[in-house]
């Protein structure tokens, strides 16, 4: 549902040919190049409205790739249509939309996983190593995510609705910051209760939307997170490729008997020092061997249906997060800390 955000949708129904539990059925995206390309490339029917596709019985879910301000449209459209989703980010353009997409998806009664949440189960080794007690108690996290401005399109050049007012509520601090946002809350398993945020725009400086944003999180259980979310990465070109393999995605956990340090897109990627320790660690992460990996995070919210149970992150997980996001908007507009 929309090629806004292509690589993901790309990347979904690339994997769906060797994957048993599903098949592509259909496409829509109201951009009818973007649309005649895929349809052309895998093979499926196209529509260039929304509506119609859900209106066919053989879809069960859907997997919602749009700009950020068609998503809310769609996520009601889908819901009141029976389909369960997975959900783009971020998830709308303000609170009230998030509101009503909640209440939407509670009454038709489907499941939902937002693409925010995706760490749940990336890092489901992390979480169980920080409860097991390898670091001691939690007290301090560090995230930074510095990406360089996706393409619109593949080879575009261009960032187009990304850096664009009208279709998102935010730039690099949202777009890049709300999987940590999740994630950090995930760790902490606990509620961030204050946020203090600065934003500004230290590379592209042309753009009408942040390319850099830093906010410290307080969580009702004494928590304290970092959490950095920037385009500043610029090599070669500014949106050349998109995602790119040069982007610093980095997660430091402190503990107070040890740290485990994450990093990807990095050989070894992960530094441990545990908990009566003399040294650090280094740990290579395994990577599948053959074929494409299953249709990520689809597979996950199958698997959930099939078993009858709950996602490993819903559809109020996202807009607790969203909220947070936009209480560091806030708090970077008024150059003061807000609580929420």
């Amino acid at each position: 549902m929309g090629l806004g955000h292509w690589y993901s949708a790309y990347g979904m129904a690339r994997s769906m040919g060797e994957y048993p539990h599903a098949e592509l059925a259909a496409v829509a995206c109201r951009d009818r190049t973007q649309l005649d390309h895929f349809t052309s490339t895998f093979g499926v029917p196209g529509y260039d409205d929304y509506k119609p596709l859900l209106d066919r019985e053989n879809v069960d879910l859907v997997f919602i790739a749009a700009p950020v301000s068609e998503i809310p449209e769609i996520t009601m459209l889908a819901a009141a249509a029976g389909k369960h989703m997975v959900l783009g980010k971020p998830m709308a353009m303000t609170i009230a939309e998030a509101n009503e997409m909640v209440t939407a998806v509670e009454k038709a009664g489907v499941s939902c996983f937002p693409f925010q949440g995706i760490h749940r189960l990336i890092d489901a080794d992390l979480k169980a190593r920080v409860e097991k007690g390898d670091i001691g108690d939690l007290v301090v996290m560090h995230q930074t995510n510095r990406w360089s401005i996706a393409e619109d399109w593949h080879n575009s050049g261009t960032p187009g609705w990304f850096v664009d007012p009208k279709h998102v509520p935010g730039g690099a601090f949202i777009d890049e910051g709300i999987y940590g946002i999740d994630f950090l809350s995930w760790m902490a398993k606990s509620d961030i209760v204050e946020v203090e945020a600065r934003m500004a725009n230290l590379v592209h400086k042309e753009l009408e939307v942040e390319d850099w944003g830093m906010a410290t999180l307080t969580f009702a259980n004494g928590i304290i997170a970092t959490l950095e979310g920037s385009w500043t990465i610029n090599s070669p070109r500014k949106t050349k490729p998109s995602p790119k393999h040069n982007a610093v995605v980095r997660t430091e956990l402190i503990g107070t008997r040890g740290e485990i340090v994450d990093q990807i897109f990095r050989e070894p990627g992960r530094a441990v020092l545990a908990a009566g320790a003399s040294d650090w660690v280094f740990e290579r992460q395994g990577q599948s061997n053959f074929g494409p990996r299953s249709p990520f995070p689809l597979n996950h919210l199958v698997d959930c249906l099939n078993a009858g149970v709950p996602t490993a992150c819903s559809i109020h997980d996202a807009r607790k997060d969203f909220i947070v996001a936009m209480a560091a908007y806030r708090s970077a507009k008024e150059r003061k800390p807000v609580r929420i």
